[in-house]
């Protein structure tokens, strides 16, 4: 085995996904939001899960207004596709349950 670290992520440009939350959690910190990183990463996390149901919100309400296209292969993924973004929802709701139960331990 040699002693060469494999990034998790191969766009080195991007930053990884734990950095970001860092980012977030120590600008929390410094601001006074947050009184350990422990509790300041669970914001963070649960800031990035609700603006991502937010988001997703939105587009099932987007694709539930949609009037027929015309076109029934279009029509005809409209509503699965609305399904699996209800899917979704469901597991960011799961993700901001298991946040704030980790919240409640930390504190």
């Amino acid at each position: 085995m040699t002693g060469t670290l494999i990034p998790l992520r191969s766009d080195r440009s991007a930053a990884s996904a734990l950095a970001t939350v860092d980012v977030t959690a120590v600008e929390l910190l410094q601001e006074g939001l947050a009184t350990t990183l422990s509790g300041a990463r669970l914001a963070a996390i649960q800031g990035d899960l609700l603006a991502k149901r937010e988001q997703l919100t939105a587009e099932i309400a987007d694709l539930q207004a949609r009037p027929s296209s015309g076109d029934a292969g279009i029509d005809a993924v409209n509503s699965p596709l609305c399904a699996e973004a209800n899917t979704g929802l469901a597991y960011i709701d799961q993700f901001l349950e298991q946040v704030e139960n980790c919240a409640t331990r930390v504190e």
